[in-house]
């Protein structure tokens, strides 16, 4: 079923999975034998880019997975620059140099390494296209009453290129300390309903005025929740993302929360774009910045 996660106008922003720039998850709905979980996201930031490799563990499992240390990583792209990726710790194989990612270009990693420990080295790969970014005019929070609680409008405002579908991701930051950097809660959209318009003043999200204590008293046991402050300092990124990793991350976002509980099936696996058998996602995209204030 196809999920949409922004409407123009008033609409209810849907969080819902780790760690920054890829978010790599620890989540496997394969309840046999671990198999190779290989996460990986390129950026245009000029840094030390980075692939993690561990072996799943079981959807019931509660066990950490295990960090994969001994495999051959490398990154190509299509103008023929190649990234053999060093280990670092808790399965990170990081860049010895910094690069950034290209918009355009094509990135192929390849993964060996004898995971089954049968003394054969399996080969796993995968491959990218970095999508043009959606460069943001300006963003800005407005406050607004809704069924009596009051709220802040985070709203942008942008072109949409005309000549793609696109997908975006959207991430906030609130002071530099409290953020929605996890795939769990992450945001999402197509551009289904706006393809080519200009986004004049599109919302993408609430957060919850702190000063209300009707809205205090309601959101006390949300962990879901963002209350702020006037005055409080926004950072929003934005990504134009593909469309392979658009619907990963829906995916995810759809085991963790859970389809159906009532009369939903079993678990379903994940779609990945890594060859082989192996779970996980390998993807790269450009990081758009801007940043705002709560009046």
């Amino acid at each position: 079923m196809k999920l949409k996660y922004a409407m123009l106008g008033l609409m209810a922003v849907f969080y819902a999975v780790l760690c920054s720039c890829t978010a790599p998850i620890d989540i496997s709905t394969r309840d046999g034998d671990s198999v190779i979980a290989i996460y990986g996201c390129l950026t245009d930031e000029n840094k030390h880019q980075y692939v993690r490799i561990t072996g799943s563990s079981p959807y019931f499992d509660d066990k950490e997975n295990r960090n994969v240390a001994d495999a051959n990583v490398r990154v190509k792209d299509s103008d023929g620059n190649e990234y053999a990726m060093e280990y670092g710790q808790k399965g990170y194989y990081i860049s010895p140099v910094r690069f950034a990612a290209r918009p355009g270009v094509t990135y192929r990693l390849t993964v060996e390494v004898d995971f089954n420990g049968d003394g054969k080295m399996e080969i796993y790969e995968a491959e990218t296209t970095i999508p043009p970014p959606l460069a943001l005019d300006s963003v800005d929070v407005r406050p607004l009453t809704i069924m009596g609680y009051r709220h802040f409008s985070l709203n942008i405002y942008a072109q949409d290129p005309p000549d793609a579908d696109n997908y975006y991701l959207f991430k906030f930051f609130i002071n530099d300390s409290i953020s929605n950097d996890k795939i769990s809660k992450y945001i999402l959209t197509d551009d289904g309903f706006f393809k080519g318009e200009y986004l004049n003043g599109i919302n993408i999200y609430y957060f919850e005025d702190i000063t209300d204590a009707k809205v205090v008293e309601k959101n006390k046991d949300n962990d879901e929740a963002y209350m702020v402050f006037p005055g409080d300092k926004i950072r929003l990124q934005t990504m134009n993302i593909e469309k392979g990793y658009f619907w990963f991350i829906n995916q995810c976002m759809s085991e963790m929360r859970g389809e159906n509980p009532m009369f939903g099936g079993p678990p379903s696996n994940i779609t990945t774009n890594i060859t082989n058998g192996a779970v996980g996602y390998f993807t790269g995209y450009c990081i758009h910045e801007i940043r705002t204030e709560v009046p």
